[in-house]
């Protein structure tokens, strides 16, 4: 109760301080996210409420999409543009392949990003033709592995796993005492987090990496004669053949993967640092209950993306939609959002004191000079590339045959990339 209360303090407070620099306006703010599990719907909340403080007179209008990622929201949010019926704004994953899939639809906001201090990288993730698309509100690590504190000492299992060969050892040992080792949910139209975790093992395999992960996102690798896509095939038959996946994958969400953790019939979950959020919001403690390491074979790699919203062509309050972007470009907004999602804020100046011990550390890896920053597979493809692959790598692991997968690795390639 005395957590939440402090919450609730802290939103009036930046609203105070934000309201001096920003006024007040009058409209309405018709806004689209995908915001609605645990931990993440709390933090947007929180933002929706420092903005109406901000702007008692503006109406803002909800529309809440379920299912992790986007994928449903984005394609209603275009049908919607290109019928005429835009939205003020919307939230869309923040990186050069993804607004670049966007940018027809989109209004250029160089004026509210102005001299934004967020890392070179990240201003070179949203520049598309010279242009500024969307006001980045949130870092999210992807390369993050949890796991349940309790079971792991129980079972002897040393952390971190340096390999994906530790990673197996453990799995054995965590299938053994007849817990699910590793927790995947992509069930409700979330097929998409198989492109997610193939990529965290891209990033392992001998032949992968931050080089080839880059190549491989803008077209220009050879899926069929290049190593690391069949190294990757080859540990995930090994996943799915030694029964390390939970049995009820494709039933669940990724939000109730990470359930998995808590009720402890799972030992270990690959998601992006956004499960965090989640978990802390189910009464876990972090680094205490659950913790997270780099995902195996990652040490030393941060892939990335962010959220961000953006404005469409032919949005209806135009002038509230920026009101909206100029709120999130603040320091307080990221302040009243990250802590809660789990997640970083983009400004270097952005308060830090108030994140716990796992958000601290991610936020050290990515402001070390020695971090390798790699565009994750939200950020780098095109939009496309998610919902191909997705279903391709779900079908894999249906039937993991390696050699058909190689072929329709292949053939989606082909499809992505026309």
């Amino acid at each position: 109760m005395l957590k939440k209360l402090g919450l609730v303090m802290l939103v009036a407070v930046l609203a105070i301080s934000v309201m001096a620099v920003v006024g007040f306006g009058t409209d309405e703010l018709i806004n689209y996210h995908w915001w609605t599990a645990g931990g993440e719907k709390e933090a947007i909340d929180a933002v929706f409420n420092l903005f109406r403080i901000v702007y008692p007179d503006i109406n803002l209008v909800e529309n809440p999409t379920s299912g992790g990622g986007g994928g449903i929201m984005r394609a209603q949010i275009k049908t919607m543009i290109l019928a005429g019926n835009a939205p003020d704004t919307f939230q869309l994953t923040y990186g050069s392949g993804m607004l670049a899939s966007f940018v027809d639809v989109l209004e250029p906001i160089d004026d509210i990003w102005g001299d934004l201090p967020v890392p070179a990288k990240i201003k070179e993730m949203g520049t598309i033709d010279g242009h500024q698309y969307g006001i980045p509100l949130n870092i999210m690590r992807n390369n993050c592995l949890w796991y349940n504190v309790e079971l792991v000492e129980d079972l002897g299992i040393e952390m971190p796993l340096a390999t994906l060969d530790d990673f197996f050892a453990a799995c054995e040992k965590a299938k053994a005492a007849g817990y699910a080792p590793y927790a995947i949910g992509a069930g409700a139209g979330q097929e998409f987090w198989f492109a997610h975790i193939f990529e965290q093992f891209l990033l392992a395999v001998p032949h992968g990496g931050p080089a080839y992960l880059e190549k491989l996102y803008v077209g220009a690798a050879d899926p069929a004669n290049d190593p690391a896509i069949r190294e990757v095939l080859e540990a995930w038959k090994r996943l799915k053949d030694n029964g390390y996946i939970n049995g009820d994958y494709g039933a669940l969400t990724w939000d109730q993967a990470g359930d998995l953790l808590v009720s402890k019939k799972a030992v270990f979950c690959q998601m992006g640092d956004w499960m965090k959020g989640h978990l802390t919001s189910l009464g876990w403690e972090s680094g205490v209950d659950f913790n997270y390491q780099p995902s195996p074979g990652t040490e030393g790699m941060f892939t990335l993306h962010l959220d961000c919203f953006v404005l469409p062509k032919g949005a209806p309050h135009a002038t509230a939609a920026r009101k909206w972007l100029s709120l999130l470009a603040t320091a307080e907004a990221e302040t009243a959002f990250c802590p809660i999602k789990g997640a970083t804020p983009p400004r270097l100046d952005a308060f830090t004191d108030m994140y716990d011990v796992i958000s601290q550390d991610i936020l050290a890896a990515f402001r070390d000079a020695d971090t390798v920053i790699v565009e994750s597979a939200w950020a780098a493809p095109p939009e496309a590339w998610l919902g191909a692959y997705g279903s391709m790598l779900s079908g894999f692991l249906e039937s993991p045959d390696v050699d058909q997968g190689v072929r329709d690795f292949v053939e989606t390639y082909e499809i992505v990339f026309e």
